[in-house]
């Protein structure tokens, strides 16, 4: 175990940079957060020794259900460091950790980066406007608060991180709350995503991603190279990092570069100790190692899902960790799934909503769209559209079915401009008024959701939209 001294802090802006910065704070890191969640009574410290395993998924899950504060776990069984769990289980709580007061107010400011003339895709110009106003790019940093402790080969332990058994039929522990970062093999452009972890043993974990993620692309790369595929795994940070990992971008979208443009100032980045990927420097800890294309995948999960049951096993490809590194008192910053409302359901609605004006880049008729809290913010949708022409309905399904955000909502209701699609009454009343049965019913076999509570009959799903705009 290696360890660095503290490094001093370092703040360069541009004179022109983020004209918001003087009313927007910025957290440096984690403990800054719980520091502003202490002062305003939104969070709760509990230093009883709580188990790991089960037990402090009960405990957020109550925290949760009843839109409790955040957690601070100061004594976890089996390990010296500290877990929170609920931190960004409230919009109000989204919002103040990234100085706004809505999740409108996020929108706006993406409205503002964005030139429609452009003939570009969205994530492209999201790029190239961010480096135009200020290098929201992340500044590169020699030393770094993530890697102020540093285990190499033998004395990686997995088994020290307090990582969570959310429920008893878990075969075991996991981790839900990590940003996983590879690269292109020949570009070596960044390629980020969120995935379920299973910590196979001291050195190895499961990572379990789905065929048609960017991810099983490039390892197919890898493996035609013969080359391992390097991977980060980041786990805390700044909450502004947190939620641009969960934004609904394309993998191709540089993550740490989207959250400098969500708090208005860059991010700084270091180069990792083992791997050659560049990891946010305030991360609280960096798991880095490689997936051998050549090893088979093995069998992970079950594991508890985003509406509480059990989703079934399914492959996953074998992490290899090489190298733990972590801050000198790092907090593990965990997601605790299950029957909604959880953290990760309010994190992702809340970034659908912020992102809504680059989804209308790509969809031109959207107006608006919901994946509602009893459906995980996940299986079920309601869109609306200006429509303009006989059958735009169920096109406007297909094409929402393309979106990231809307991929798995295997029932989608499409209504007009004027409906709220928040307001579940006013959808359902769109039904009555003007759906067809046996006109306006859309379908589409798609690769299944790996958290479908209904297990598919064949390779392939089903999902259903109703059209249930007025006809013309």
């Amino acid at each position: 175990m290696h360890t660095h001294p503290s490094y001093p802090i370092q703040i360069r802006l541009p004179p022109t940079a983020f004209t918001l910065y003087n009313i927007v704070m910025a957290y440096r890191c984690l403990s800054d957060f719980f520091e502003e969640l202490d002062r305003l009574g939104e969070l709760t410290r509990l230093e009883e020794q709580v188990d790991p395993a089960v037990e402090i998924a009960e405990i957020t899950a109550k925290s949760a259900q009843s839109r409790g504060p955040a957690l601070l776990f100061g004594s976890v069984k089996g390990s010296d460091l500290a877990a929170a769990t609920n931190v960004l289980a409230s919009e109000g709580r989204i919002c103040r950790a990234l100085g706004v007061d809505s999740t409108a107010d996020i929108s706006e400011r993406i409205t503002r980066l964005l030139d429609d003339s452009a003939l570009k895709k969205w994530f492209v110009r999201l790029k190239e406007n961010a480096a135009a106003l200020g290098e929201a790019t992340p500044r590169k940093v020699r030393a770094a608060a993530c890697q102020q402790i540093v285990r190499l080969g033998g004395d990686v332990d997995l088994g020290e991180l307090p990582l969570l058994k959310c429920s008893a039929d878990e075969p075991s522990r996991n981790i839900y709350s990590a940003a996983v970062l590879t690269a292109e093999p020949d570009s070596h452009r960044p390629v980020w995503g969120r995935f379920d972890l299973q910590r196979l043993d001291r050195s190895r974990l499961a990572i379990c991603w789905e065929a048609i993620d960017e991810q099983a692309r490039l390892l197919s790369e890898y493996s035609a190279r013969g080359r391992k595929m390097p991977l980060a795994v980041v786990i805390g940070g700044d909450p502004a990092f947190q939620l641009a990992a969960a934004a609904p971008l394309p993998a191709e979208a540089d993550v740490c570069a989207l959250a400098g443009l969500l708090r208005e100032k860059p991010i700084d980045a270091v180069d990792c100790r083992g791997v050659d990927l560049e990891v946010p420097a305030e991360a609280e800890i960096v798991i880095e190692g490689f997936v051998d294309p050549s090893e088979p995948a093995v069998e992970a999960g079950p594991r508890l899902a985003p509406l509480g049951h059990l989703a079934r096993p399914r492959p996953a490809w074998i992490m290899q960790v090489a190298v733990v590194t972590q801050r000198a008192n790092p907090i593990y910053a965990a997601y605790v799934p299950g029957r909604p409302p959880h953290e990760i359901c309010t994190i992702d609605r809340a970034m659908h909503r912020a992102f809504l004006p680059l989804v209308r880049l790509v969809m031109p008729e959207l107006v608006d769209y919901d994946l509602p809290e009893f459906a995980a913010a996940r299986h079920w949708a309601a869109v609306s559209i200006r429509k303009t022409y006989p059958g735009q309905g169920r096109r406007a399904a297909h094409l929402a079915w393309g979106l990231r955000p809307l991929q798995f909502a295997k029932t989608m209701i499409v209504v007009d401009a004027d409906v709220d699609v928040r307001d579940r009454d006013q959808v359902f009343a769109a039904v009555t008024r003007n759906f067809r049965p046996e006109l306006d019913v859309a379908t589409e076999r798609f690769p299944p959701d790996p958290y479908d509570p209904m297990p598919p009959t064949g390779e392939l799903s089903e999902r259903m939209a109703l059209d249930a705009t007025r006809k013309l």
